[in-house]
């Protein structure tokens, strides 16, 4: 009897062992990260949610209904229009957290949890009101909805004529109680009044100060003459503008609200005005060209001379340019030496060689500038720093280039040679008075003969007129 009572007893320990081990085993791998509590916040079931996922479902249900949440605030007659949606808040993570906690604690109670949940019929529901939670934001959502402009008070105002500085005093008038006003609205949030209309606290508001010396910063200038910049574009001058700042604050003290004061200014002005800079004659490149190409120590010599004299040459209205009356003989007395010139399309040695590629670069500039061509030779051989029909020979006593100022103002030519680039430039400067643009085209009619078109266009791009302006016949 005793054995099988024994027996008996050992069967019992080994059965609970057994379920112990497996309840253990249980316990174990029941490590889920979702909430088993049966709960509904604000009708929603989270249940076999995450926390985050159940946090984020109630928040964006929360969004759903009070984001397009306004008050309306009444102000010296005038309506505004307050969202408060950014001043609620939910506490949701603290409910959330604690119906995750059920099933979630030591390991040993998992199992118990969940069992007593499964058989559970009770279903929890749990409504949240919002709160004030983020209530700095009341300031900016204030701001926004403009309520201070609903107040009658006048701020002083300032305004510049040409001789004086006008001030109009403000005056004082109703404006919001903006501390009393937040109290109200945070009131209203309190006891779940959301569509309430507040009237807005107001207190009597005098106008801002006026802060002259700010006001002196902005509109103080000293004078500037006008000027031209890099590109010939005008600078404009600056008339110098000031005023006495103390006088202007001691007037401003003494003055009763509404009232008006004069302050003079004090005017200085530039030297050389905008106007007198717009009447230089030289204001605008009409046009420019550079070609390239130095060669021998001679060579270059010519061409420093022939540009030393035709920089600087200035024309009236009307007036012609002649590059050999400009440059007159070329002597060695004169300073010019022996290089390369054509002489019936055969290369040779003279006096003054490489001088035509000046004249051939100012033909261009004057193209460029629409001026006009008066009398223009082609080599009679071709070169080699400008295409067909594009160059301009000239031989003392016989060929010139010249050219006549069509326009109403003075031109003047500006030349210079670069040693470095080996390059010779020709500019033009004058008054322009369009914004017409110039294209140079060659036709040929057999591979040693061509002529020479220049086409003006307006600023629209529309032709307004295509002239021949050379021909040009080279030795095969």
């Amino acid at each position: 009897m005793k054995k099988q009572v024994k027996n008996g007893v050992i069967k019992v320990l080994i059965l609970v062992l057994i379920l112990a081990g497996a309840y253990g085993l249980w316990c174990h791998f029941l490590t889920d990260k979702v909430i088993w509590k049966k709960l509904k916040i604000n009708g929603i079931a989270i249940q076999g949610m995450t926390k985050e996922e159940a946090i984020d479902a109630i928040s964006k249900d929360f969004q759903e209904k009070y984001e397009n949440t306004q008050m309306t605030i009444t102000l010296n007659g005038k309506n505004f229009k307050v969202s408060i949606y950014p001043v609620l808040g939910l506490d949701v993570k603290s409910i959330v957290e604690s119906a995750y906690a059920l099933g979630h604690g030591a390991w040993f109670t998992h199992g118990t949890d969940r069992i007593e949940l499964m058989n559970s019929k009770t279903k929890e529901e749990v409504t949240l009101m919002p709160e004030a939670r983020n209530k700095d934001e009341l300031d900016k959502l204030l701001e926004d909805a403009g309520i201070s402009k609903g107040s009658t008070t006048i701020q002083t105002s300032c305004e510049l004529t040409d001789t004086e500085l006008v001030i109009t005093k403000g005056k004082t008038g109703i404006g919001p109680d903006m501390d009393a006003l937040k109290e109200a609205i945070l009131k209203a949030i309190s006891i779940e009044d959301y569509e309430a209309v507040i009237e807005c606290p107001t207190m009597k508001t005098p106008p801002e100060e006026l802060d002259l010396e700010a006001y002196y910063e902005k509109v103080h200038t000293d004078a500037t003459d006008a000027s031209l910049g890099e590109n010939n574009e005008i600078i404009p001058a600056v008339t110098g503008i000031s005023f006495d700042v103390r006088s202007a604050a001691k007037k401003l003290e003494k003055a009763k609200e509404g009232a008006k004061i004069t302050i003079p200014l004090e005017i200085t002005l530039p030297e050389v005005s905008t106007e007198e800079i717009e009447a230089l004659p030289y204001l605008n490149l009409l046009g420019t060209y550079t070609t390239y190409g130095g060669g021998t120590e001679n060579r270059v010599a010519n061409l420093k001379l022939a540009v030393e004299a035709c920089d600087g040459m200035e024309l009236q209205p009307g007036q012609i340019f002649s590059y050999n009356d400009t440059l007159g003989p070329r002597t060695e007395e004169r300073g010019y030496r022996e290089a390369t010139v054509i002489v019936g399309g055969e290369h040779a040695q003279d006096i003054g060689g490489g001088i035509c590629q000046i004249s051939t670069t100012l033909f261009m500039a004057c193209l460029q500038s629409d001026l006009t061509i008066v009398e223009r030779h082609n080599h009679a051989a071709r070169i080699d720093y400008v295409e067909d029909g594009l160059d301009a020979a000239v031989v003392w006593g016989g060929q010139d280039f010249r050219f006549q100022n069509n326009t109403a103002y003075p031109i003047k030519i500006e030349a210079s040679y670069d040693e470095k680039e080996e390059a010779v430039t020709v500019s033009i400067y004058g008054t322009q008075t369009d914004n017409n643009t110039v294209e140079i085209t060659t036709e040929h009619s057999d591979p040693n003969t061509c002529k020479t078109y220049r086409s003006v266009y307006d600023e629209n791009g529309t032709l307004l007129r295509t002239d021949e302006v050379g021909y040009s016949k080279y030795k095969q």
